[in-house]
């Protein structure tokens, strides 16, 4: 309950004291008196009256002077006084109002007028101090709304820094990796790249790159992604054959907090990171077989569910995958679901190896030993005829990235001079420049090293050859004639398809190919 206003009455005549009770005894207002102007100061100070009716006619110290000191503390300052006074002069008046007064009555003093004005200056002093607690709350309001539109625009700041870094660093990345980041002129790269340039434009289809180790599926995956409009979404790498079997789940759909020991909190699998964007599968060949499952119906529908969780995600991602291995045995010894294979060769891009592309060799060469000449703050070095002419003899079982690593070997050994055949270090017998017969121990049968152009010409004379007493033929008949994969029969079909040797007739699974 609120307690009633607190009226201190200050006069050194105890007769005008006794009017002015008498007066406010019945109004419900609480009273306190003081008969000097040192004793008002103290019970103003300590009480804290709601209003103070003061006279100003006081010995040692006036009502002037007492409104003035009460005016000159913090803590009295706001109380409301009413001067009483016999003095109707203006000038009295004007003095009164300058220390501080809000009012002045004239004795002899009027009940009804005393009462009035009392309660005129408390409802003033209410209404001034619920506008003062109101104005506080409009400036913490107002701070508050400020604070948030500051944080709002330092979120907008940030995030437009942050859109402005990742357009920078996709840009950067798409330069990186990009169609530019393929050396070469042979036929082999000029149809990959045109594969590469139209699955760019074909943004949902899932895409298979088959290839050894070492010929740059992961490089055409990321091509893939940063040529299409998915470039400023993630790209997430994952190695299929690295994730443990009792982790798989977790890692590629997230999980909840709780939802094992250890799952302090939630987290995003692989599809939700790369939302928007493409995830690349490397070595998916290797993965376990329990997992397929769940990909392949995340394939179908794209809806994960966290481990742990109960509400599935919506993901649009695009899944480009890599392998090594032939994935027809995988699939024929079922060790791979050949569903889950067909829904990852949307589109199947397979990778020549490099012996099949020597003339790409010296232009790789030459790139390789640029690019970390100027990582190694070194002149570019220049290369012999004879070490170029070995590179091209030699078969180069680790591909592309065996002969990186031979260019930084021999930038190393050189030690700035002209790279030469004894720089170079090869991990397994070159072929003799003269001599392509060479007898081997191991294989009686086999006496002949047959150069990779003359192996790839055999191998499409003899696919047209088939196709020809045949009349037709297809992958599997292809991979039988030339005992092969499935990627690398796919590789010269097209490759005569596209040279205009061969008709194709039929779509995926179902097409064979004709002479023309």
């Amino acid at each position: 309950m609120t307690a009633s206003p607190l009226i201190l009455i200050v006069d050194d005549q105890p007769q005008n004291l006794d009017v002015l009770v008498s007066f406010l005894s019945d109004s419900g207002l609480r009273l306190a008196v003081a008969t000097d102007g040192e004793s008002a100061l103290r019970i103003a100070r300590d009480s804290l009256p709601d209003l103070i009716l003061l006279d100003i006619m006081m010995p040692r110290l006036s009502g002037h002077e007492v409104c003035e000191r009460l005016k000159d503390s913090a803590t009295t300052r706001d109380i409301p006084v009413i001067f009483m006074s016999a003095l109707s002069d203006t000038r009295d008046k004007l003095r009164s109002f300058n220390s501080g007064a809000v009012d002045y009555l004239i004795k002899p003093l009027q009940r009804e007028e005393v009462l009035a004005r009392i309660n005129t200056h408390l409802t003033i002093a209410k209404q001034r101090q619920e506008l003062l607690e109101k104005n506080a709350e409009l400036r913490q309001l107002n701070d508050a709304l400020s604070e948030q539109i500051n944080q709002r625009e330092k979120a907008e700041n940030a995030l437009q820094l942050a859109d402005q870094t990742l357009t920078a660093l996709t840009r950067k990345e798409a330069q990186q990796w990009g169609i530019d980041a393929f050396i070469g002129q042979s036929q082999a790269i000029m149809t990959l790249l045109e594969e590469v340039r139209s699955l760019q434009q074909a943004g949902h289809t899932n895409v298979l790159v088959l290839g050894e180790s070492g010929t740059g599926k992961e490089l055409v995956s990321r091509a893939i992604h940063y040529g299409s409009q998915r470039s400023s979404k993630p790209f997430i790498a994952v190695n299929c054959s690295a994730i443990p079997a009792d982790l798989a789940d977790a890692e590629f759909f997230g999980h909840t907090k709780g939802a094992y020991t250890g799952a302090v909190s939630d987290r995003r699998g692989f599809f939700e990171q790369a939302d928007g964007g493409t995830l690349f599968l490397d070595e998916i060949g290797d993965m376990p077989l329990s997992l397929q499952a769940k990909l392949l119906r995340v394939l179908e529908d794209g809806v994960v569910t966290p481990v742990g969780g109960r509400q599935p995600r919506q993901v649009n991602v695009r899944v480009v995958a890599a392998t090594n291995v032939a994935m027809q045995e995988r699939i024929q010894a079922k060790e791979f679901r050949q569903d889950l294979y067909f829904r990852l060769a949307g589109y199947t891009v397979f990778l020549p190896p490099l012996r099949e592309r020597a003339s790409d060799i010296p232009l790789l060469a030459r790139h390789f030993l640029d690019l970390l000449s100027r990582q190694m703050g070194r002149e570019q070095p220049v290369i012999s005829d004879p070490a170029l002419a070995a590179l091209g003899r030699y078969h180069f079982p680790g591909n592309v990235r065996e002969l990186k690593n031979m260019a930084e070997y021999a930038l190393i050994a050189s030690r700035g001079k002209t790279i030469t055949e004894a720089h170079l270090h090869f991990l397994e017998p070159v072929t003799p420049p003269e001599s392509t017969v060479v007898l081997s121990a191991a294989d009686a049968r086999s006496q002949t090293i047959v150069p990779a152009q003359t192996q790839a010409s055999s191998d499409e004379e003899a696919l047209v050859e088939y196709a020809r007493e045949q009349g037709r033929i297809d992958n599997a008949q292809a991979q039988a004639l030339l005992n092969v994969d499935h990627g690398r029969a796919s590789y010269l079909l097209k490759k005569l398809h596209k040279e205009g040797v061969l008709a194709k007739q039929g779509e995926r699974r179902w097409s064979y190919y004709t002479i023309l």
